[in-house]
């Protein structure tokens, strides 16, 4: 066997490997920044719909309840931090009228959690406004302070 022969069935050259693993570095270097951002946007909008969600179904209670004479929201959970947790999503709402839970307006019979499977604030607020209307007030937000959507507040009046 001559020499010629030999170095063709070698294979990759050490020069070539290098190149190839810089440029892949390279690539990931630029790929992962944005993929880690994706993924934030991605939570954070994953929020912002579950929160939409509770606003929606918690406006169809209050339809439902308004048709029935007595217009209210589900209400806000005891305590300071309105966090809108397991035991709250399980009492009834209205005890005299029915068992009715919070989870039980939601198809999946669970209250939507934020993207880090943490619970939203939620407050009810009623007041009377300067024209002697009743008005009926929701606020939702995110307070993980881990979440992407961390101090995102939304608040809905009727």
């Amino acid at each position: 066997m001559n020499i010629n022969t030999l170095k063709q069935k070698k294979g990759f050259t050490l020069n070539e490997l290098v190149v190839t693993i810089s440029i892949l570095g390279i690539l990931a270097s630029t790929a992962i920044p944005r993929l880690s951002s994706v993924q934030s946007q991605t939570q954070k909008d994953i929020n912002v719909t579950n929160i939409n969600v509770i606003r929606e179904t918690f406006f169809h209670y209050y339809y439902r309840q308004h048709m029935a004479g007595n217009p209210h929201f589900p209400p806000s959970p005891i305590g300071g931090d309105h966090l809108m947790d397991e035991a709250w999503a399980n009492t009834p709402i209205d005890s005299t009228i029915s068992s009715l839970a919070p989870k039980d307006l939601f198809s999946t019979d669970k209250v939507p959690l934020n993207s880090q499977n943490m619970p939203f604030y939620y407050e009810a607020l009623y007041e009377l406004d300067q024209d002697g209307f009743m008005k009926h007030t929701i606020i939702l937000k995110d307070i993980d302070p881990d979440s992407p959507s961390y101090d995102l507040e939304f608040s809905y009046t009727i």
